[in-house]
């Protein structure tokens, strides 16, 4: 092992550095927009429900091998580890924005009680093969839910996402490398840098949004044929799509400010989320309807190779619409390069590196412009230039501030 390292940097490129593979967000906090607005609910009482798991029970432990295996509980009856952490943690607060119990969830005649789970939605580890070396990211991706347990409704949520960087000579262990590095993240007393700790400062920051805000959501995130055979053979273009669901719902969160129901490919049917808590227990979150919807189709990846430095870009196709309605409020293809200079010797051996930095920086840079168009922006990374740049500032007039 040659060291590790996690620290915080928000939404940096993963691959444009040398000798920088994913050195993008080695943690990226996303915070819904209304963090911001004063118009809130008043303080209620939040009832803790622990960690979970999305998506279907019976594959739980198969999806997130590395927390099920640390979160069990010991004995019938007793909290599992990284509950019972979690939940020192959270009282470990200065000041919350509610009272968090871990009490037994209320009355439900008493009316709607607001419960919390911390939602883990994705482990996963990438690799880059080097002529001496592999470098690693070890990746978390989850989402604090917040639900009335009496409707099973989705109120809200706040999307997490945790990294951590190594590197691991080619003749060291992989797979032990691997877990140790996903098992750090989830380590609470590790250190200052672990997803319950991160969620704990989010938390604090939070308040429940109105009833009545517009809601948004990514629909889908696909990849044509001709992008899928520039993807490696060892990626699943499923996970794949839903990575980046949630990454363009992040940014759309953070940058965009907007109300973000979560991406759910994967880990939901219709518009019901469904997942498994730590103790087995099963549930189901009916979500709520959007009222705006985006579709993101990547179209194509395209590199240049040059003596000290190597272009990569990566295409899409970008639609929104109003989710009742067929007419395209946005509609065009937007491309983003990013350059790479690498030595010969720490070239890695695919150009997908440069491929997922060039697609990262271009959807974080569309929500950035769907908050603040800039006219020379679209002339630079879009098909119709000055036609979407019109299409994204009526956007910005109608949505900014609602």
């Amino acid at each position: 092992m040659w060291g590790s390292m996690v620290y915080a940097q928000v939404n940096p490129p993963r691959h444009t550095f040398l000798f920088s593979r994913h050195m993008k967000l080695l943690f990226s906090i996303v915070l819904p927009w209304w963090l911001l607005s004063g118009q809130v609910l008043a303080k209620p009482v939040i009832y803790y429900a622990g960690v979970s798991y999305l998506g279907d029970a019976k594959h739980a432990d198969t999806s997130y091998p590395v927390v099920t295996s640390i979160n069990r509980s010991p004995e019938a009856g007793a909290p599992a580890p990284l509950d019972k952490a979690f939940y020192a943690i959270l009282q470990q607060a200065s000041s919350l924005p509610f009272s968090i119990t871990n009490a037994q969830l209320g009355d439900y005649e008493s009316g709607p009680s607001i419960a919390m789970t911390l939602a883990i939605e994705r482990e996963s580890v990438s690799t880059d093969r080097f002529p001496n070396h592999y470098k690693l990211v070890a990746e978390i991706s989850a989402q604090i839910l917040f639900f009335d347990f009496q409707s099973m409704r989705l109120i809200a949520s706040i999307p997490l996402d945790i990294a951590r960087n190594d590197v691991v000579n080619v003749k060291g262990d992989l797979a032990k490398a691997k877990a140790m590095n996903l098992k750090a993240l989830y380590q609470p007393n590790h250190t200052n840098t672990n997803l319950f700790t991160l969620a704990r400062e989010q938390i604090a920051r939070f308040t429940l949004p109105e009833e009545n805000m517009l809601r948004f959501q990514v629909n889908s995130l696909s990849f044509s044929d001709k992008a899928k055979p520039l993807i490696p053979a060892s990626v699943n273009t499923d996970s794949l799509s839903q990575a980046f669901g949630q990454y363009f719902t992040a940014q759309l969160t953070q940058h965009a400010r907007l109300n973000m129901i979560p991406y759910t490919k994967g880990y939901a049917i219709g518009n019901k989320m469904s997942g498994r808590m730590s103790n087995g227990d099963v549930y189901q979150l009916s979500l709520p309807e959007p009222d705006y919807v985006f579709d993101v189709n990547v179209t194509n990846f395209k590199t240049i190779n040059k003596a000290s430095k190597n272009l990569y870009a990566s295409r899409i196709l970008l639609r929104a619409r109003e989710a009742t309605d067929t007419e395209l409020l946005i509609d065009d293809h937007l491309h983003f390069a990013v350059q790479m200079l690498v030595a010969e010797n720490q070239r890695a051996e695919t150009d997908w590196p440069g491929y997922e930095d060039a697609l990262e920086m271009l959807l974080m840079d569309i929500a950035r412009q769907l908050q603040q168009p800039d006219k020379n922006w679209f002339n630079t990374h879009s098909q119709n230039k000055r036609k979407t740049y019109q299409s994204f500032n009526s956007w910005s007039e109608q949505f900014n501030d609602i």
